[in-house]
């Protein structure tokens, strides 16, 4: 198998493990409480990682710290808003409406001192804010719905997706920096865990849920991303990346027999389409014959 294939093969098997995480959130949330659902995810992902980084913590720099500080704040945020919001919102739904997190990276990316829009950017971001509109039912929220929970979720991962872009310029150690934010993910998270019961993540459902998205939707997947991601195209692999609404929804409906509302049809197949739009224009540029 070629490298680039095996590349992709890999990243498509990551993706799927984060499809997989929203139906198993969303079972394990009826045993177990969010802020202890995130916080034990990532204190046992930490723990999983640490093996492999042992060796590595004399490159650690001042660099790397602070920005995995950050990204740990950010992430804390962005999953505790996203499981918080998995009590009620069906898997499709909440995977599409996180997928939206893409859409305002572009408009983020010159507050960090990066590339502005482009004018593909501009339009996949119309496409998917009317995908985004119908998939909501904007009309219909109140403060508190989880689906309003889910979407301030994507705005924190478009901000982590954001600043992570930028200390990449900085930061040349990936492996380290992958540890780095899961472990100050921890603290974050472990603030809201005051009063709270850790007894309940050792129900079936909750277990299950935990151990998934701590050993593989968040060590083997992120572990994954940092070993093939460079090894095939950026467009590639943000296709790729693309299919996780498309996976929780069908383990959705395989998993917890969940229906796919119409307005969860059309708004999902218009984020898709924003979310996909640019690497297939990318890839048809590089594909493209030079003409000198």
């Amino acid at each position: 198998m070629k490298l680039s294939s095996k590349a992709n093969f890999y990243l498509s098997i990551a993706t799927l493990m984060w499809g997989i995480t929203f139906p198993l959130t969303r079972n394990a949330l009826t045993e177990v409480d969010p802020f202890v659902f995130v916080s034990l995810r990532f204190a046992i992902a930490t723990l999983v990682l640490l093996p492999s980084v042992c060796s590595l913590f004399c490159k650690t720099t001042q660099n790397t710290l602070r920005g995995s500080l950050i990204i740990g704040g950010l992430n804390a945020a962005a999953y505790l808003c996203q499981t918080i919001g998995l009590e009620t919102v069906h898997s499709a739904r909440a995977a599409f409406i996180t997928g939206a997190s893409v859409i305002f990276v572009p408009f983020l990316a010159p507050l960090f001192k990066l590339e502005k829009p482009s004018r593909l950017d501009l339009l996949c971001a119309g496409i998917g804010f009317i995908g985004l509109y119908i998939l909501m039912d904007i009309g219909h929220l109140y403060l508190g719905h989880g689906d309003l929970w889910v979407f301030l979720g994507a705005i924190f991962f478009s901000l982590q997706i954001t600043y992570l872009q930028r200390i990449n310029l900085l930061i040349k150690d990936y492996q380290l920096l992958t540890f780095y934010q899961l472990l100050f993910t921890v603290p974050f998270v472990f603030l809201f865990t005051k009063g709270h019961s850790f007894s309940a993540a050792l129900q079936p459902q909750a277990l299950i849920g935990i151990l998934f998205c701590a050993i593989f939707a968040t060590s083997l997947a992120y572990y994954l991303q940092n070993k093939y991601q460079k090894f095939t195209s950026a467009p590639k692999a943000a296709l790729i990346f693309a299919l996780e609404p498309v996976f929780a929804s069908l383990f959705g409906v395989l998993i917890n027999h969940e229906t796919l509302a119409k307005t969860t049809l059309i708004g999902g197949a218009l984020l898709l389409l924003s979310l996909i739009l640019p690497s297939i224009v990318n890839m048809k540029k590089e594909s493209a014959p030079f003409i000198k």
